[in-house]
């Protein structure tokens, strides 16, 4: 079975969206530091949650594959 090719890599509409929200991601991850605190750690993750859902309804098999540890079944 062939593996499904992502948008993000054949539409640079699609790469422009998605790269401006994982860029929102690594600004939100660049602000925890070794000692944040969980309510910050669970801010950051929330936050990244909300992204990588945003991530999916615009390329599902992008958000799929570089966000494998969220439940997308969720979003549905």
């Amino acid at each position: 079975m062939e593996k499904k090719k992502s948008r993000y890599y054949t539409n640079k509409s699609i790469r422009a969206k998605i790269d401006k929200l994982l860029f929102k991601n690594a600004q939100i991850q660049c602000t925890l530091v070794e000692d944040s605190t969980e309510e910050e750690k669970d801010k950051a993750r929330n936050h990244t949650q909300k992204i990588a859902y945003a991530i999916y309804e615009i390329d599902k098999t992008f958000a799929e594959e570089n966000f494998p540890h969220i439940d997308f079944c969720e979003v549905l």
